[in-house]
């Protein structure tokens, strides 16, 4: 009978023939059956009916009808097999657990369902989650590999198949943790006695190379006085660190220290120390600067410079700066901070000036020791010096200036030229990449006053800048001065002749010529007497008009250009002389100022 059918019931019909009529009885692996609810036996002798209504597997076995009067019994059986899903499997065992994998293992149903397994399938899944996963679903053996994911939780069921179906599952009821297997760890690593007092040791280790696969691991502390047998534990509990600092010890007396490893596994075997005498040590100062070469920071930027400290007794930290030995602890901006194995020094906003070299010195009863530190503050350059504008023409010059005393701390890229009218004072850049430290500025508009400045610029900045004093575009050569008014010496009714001096101020370049001009006295109109410039300071003015009034001016001609005129001659009225004096045998002409200015010639004979 198959389970699932649609009329899943056992049916036996037989018939019963003796005298008297016999007693029927039917059983089932010794047991007698009675009527019930899914029982049902009919005795209409001779016929005798068993039914089994809605069989069940645990309706399977060997039935027996047996039939008994007073002359005999007889007895016949059936074997009935009724299939179903297996029952679950048992001993689900889970073992060789890594953090990779682990074995399942199970034993056979007891019930099959009466087919054969035909395949068992095997699940996981993980407490945070519902649905299961297949591990495998056709697997013919009881015993499989399950990958796994490393420090994840995991929980398996596994169940039978036949050809009915699958049967109940069997599952894990504690879930396993996919790590490797923890042994117990291996002995601390470098026991060593790292500092002693009068009262105390410190010890110090390294965590085992081997930590039994569990990285919780824990630490036992114990010491015994020399020449005794008895341990003491010197902690409560275990601690997490590789160091301890044993107290409460008695001075000058011998002790001897362990250390072991735990984890959850057990614990390792113990590490022992020499024996030693508890009392302070002498050890001069040792610095050991966390410093490799030069320190390099911006402006403004933080130095932080850290050195470490060793010495017994604990040693004095000083830090001081250059050969003036200045106590840096007064400035606001530093702050020094000494432990008893390190000591730090930090300096907040740092400026040019804090750049040089810092002495740390460490000092106890033992001795002394000295390290330095050199620090570079890079920041912009400081100003150019000598700035100076020479060469000076009427549309350029040249700038030229020397480097900052500063630059910086680094190289010095270029120079910032800029110029500016005075009228105007508006800066406005000439040259933002001058390599060499002078520039030749041109298009200078003649006449204007002008200003420069230059700045000089390094990696980190341009620095402030210099300027100049004014300077105004012009050639280094001037025009001429004015000269002084001409004299008019020789007169005649239709010429005159003028004479001049040259001018003081020749304007750098020698006199070329001279422009001279006349007026009548009334007039305002100058007239030049020549078209040309006249070489000499002496001139013949013919064409004039007898008894009009006239004035001279003169202006003094270099390469450079015409200067102003004089001022106007005395006015001198165009007639012939008054008369000859002859006085002895020597002619001589002389001038005779009168009021009316006329010019006298006399000859005096001898």
């Amino acid at each position: 009978i198959m389970r699932g059918v649609p009329v899943p019931t056992a049916k036996w019909v037989t018939d019963v023939k003796g005298r008297p009529d016999p007693d029927i009885t039917w059983s089932k692996d010794g047991k007698v059956l009675v009527q019930e609810k899914h029982v049902e036996i009919v005795h209409d002798l001779p016929n005798v009916e068993l039914q089994v209504k809605e069989a069940k597997r645990s309706d399977h076995g060997k039935y027996i009808i047996a039939a008994k009067n007073s002359c005999g019994h007889a007895q016949a059986f059936a074997v009935v097999n009724v299939l179903d899903r297996p029952g679950p499997c048992q001993n689900l065992k889970i073992s060789y657990v890594t953090k990779d994998s682990c074995m399942i293992a199970w034993e056979s149903p007891v019930d099959n369902g009466g087919s054969e397994i035909t395949n068992y399938i095997v699940e996981y899944r993980q407490p945070n989650q519902r649905g299961w996963s297949i591990v495998s679903s056709d697997i013919t053996k009881r015993l499989v590999k399950a990958n796994l994911i490393e420090n994840r939780e995991y929980f398996f069921r596994v169940c039978a198949e036949n050809k009915i179906g699958p049967g109940p599952c069997i599952e894990t009821k504690t879930p396993i943790l996919a790590i490797n297997p923890i042994d117990k760890p291996g002995e601390p690593e470098n026991l060593h006695i790292a500092e002693k007092g009068k009262t105390f040791v410190y010890l110090k280790w390294r965590r085992p190379d081997y930590d039994g696969g569990s990285p919780n691991l824990s630490y036992h502390v114990e010491r015994k006085l020399k020449d005794s047998d008895e341990w003491e534990r010197v902690h409560k509990g275990s601690i997490k660190e590789t160091h301890y600092m044993v107290d409460k010890c008695v001075e000058n007396k011998i002790y001897q220290f362990r250390v072991q490893t735990k984890n959850e596994a057990g614990e390792s075997d113990w590490v022992r120390t020499a024996e030693v005498v508890v009392k302070e040590d002498l050890q001069k100062p040792v610095l050991d600067l966390k410093l490799s070469g030069v320190l390099t920071v911006k402006a403004g930027d933080t130095i932080r410079i850290e050195a470490g400290v060793r010495g017994k007794p604990q040693p004095e930290v000083v830090w001081t700066k250059d050969k003036d030995a200045t106590d840096l602890t007064r400035s606001p901006r530093v702050s020094i901070e000494t432990t008893s194995d390190t000591s730090k020094f930090v300096l907040t906003k740092s400026r040019r000036s804090d750049g040089g070299k810092y002495v740390i010195t460490a000092t106890n009863t033992a001795g002394s020791f000295v390290a330095y530190a050199t620090v570079i503050v890079l920041d912009k350059p400081g100003p150019v010096r000598n700035l100076k504008v020479t060469d000076i023409s009427s549309d350029r010059c040249t700038v030229t200036w020397d480097p900052p005393e500063d630059d910086g701390g680094c190289e010095i890229q270029n120079y910032i030229l800029e110029k500016c009218e005075s009228k105007r004072m508006v800066w406005s850049t000439y040259s933002s990449s001058v390599l060499t430290n002078y520039a030749n500025v041109t298009r200078l508009i003649e006449g204007n006053e002008y200003i420069f400045r230059v700045r000089a610029e390094n990696k980190m900045g341009t620095g402030p800048p210099t300027e100049t004093h004014p300077i105004i575009a012009k050639t280094k050569y001037d025009r001429p001065g004015r000269p002084d008014p001409p004299d008019v010496t020789r007169v005649s009714k239709e010429e005159m002749t003028v004479v001049w001096n040259p001018p003081e101020y020749d304007g750098g370049k020698s006199i070329t010529g001279y422009i001279l001009e006349k007026k009548e006295k009334r007039s305002l109109r100058w007239v030049p007497v020549t078209k040309t410039p006249i070489p000499e300071r002496r001139k013949k003015v013919t064409n004039l008009i007898p008894g009009h009034e006239y004035q001279f001016r003169v202006s003094a001609e270099n390469e450079v250009g015409l200067g102003e005129p004089s001022l106007p001659s005395r006015p001198v009225v165009a007639k012939d002389p008054i008369g000859i004096i002859p006085l002895h045998s020597t002619v001589f002409r002389f001038n005779v100022n009168i009021t009316d200015c006329y010019i006298l010639e006399k000859r005096l004979c001898l």
